[in-house]
């Protein structure tokens, strides 16, 4: 998590401002390493300081980096693999409970949260995301946002206490959903 609040930070709002972050954070590096374990709440404490720097809620800065890691050119392969959980919208939340699964087949010592989809009626739902880190409910807002928009769903995302969040589907088709392309390799004989 702190390797993606890093690249959101420095790529978003430049490494003078991450330089600052980390300084009132009192880490000793301003490079985290995706796959190393860090202190427990270490990420929820640099977050804090981001938010202090800039200005804005710390919720707002955990919802900001999730839609980032959807958006950004740089994390095209997670967007990707998100639209791999269906067709439509309401097809890819049903797919949330699985990915920890299958992210852990490809990379054991990664640690995801937990999620529980429960469909409360027609295009109403509710996300439980479970986590020691603070912020991931609020990064998973961020994310269902920005995957709504890749499918052209026009929705309302309301977190709540607890890591639950509220979806309401206003519009599956809102807007044209985002092409879904898969890199080519060639293959020379």
């Amino acid at each position: 998590m702190l390797r993606s609040l890093q690249s959101y930070m420095r790529d978003t709002f430049g490494p003078p401002v991450w330089q600052a972050i980390c300084r009132r954070s009192g880490v000793r590096t301003e490079t985290f390493e995706p796959m190393l374990r860090y202190d427990s709440g270490l990420a929820d404490r640099v977050a804090q300081h981001a938010a202090d720097v800039l200005g804005r809620p710390v919720e707002t800065v955990w919802e900001d980096m999730g839609t980032y890691l959807v958006t950004n050119p740089g994390h095209e392969g997670v967007r990707r693999l998100l639209r791999f959980g269906g067709v439509s919208f309401a097809d890819f939340l049903h797919s949330l409970e699985e990915m920890p699964g299958r992210t852990r087949l490809a990379l054991p010592e990664m640690e995801l949260p937990e999620v529980q989809l429960q469909e409360l009626g027609p295009d109403h739902f509710t996300v439980v995301c479970r986590s020691r880190l603070q912020g991931i409910p609020r990064v998973l807002v961020g994310m269902l946002t920005a995957m709504a928009d890749d499918y052209g769903t026009l929705c309302l995302i309301e977190p709540e206490a607890g890591g639950k969040i509220t979806i309401r589907v206003l519009d599956s088709a809102h807007a044209r959903p985002a092409a879904l392309t898969l890199p080519c390799r060639s293959h020379s004989r």
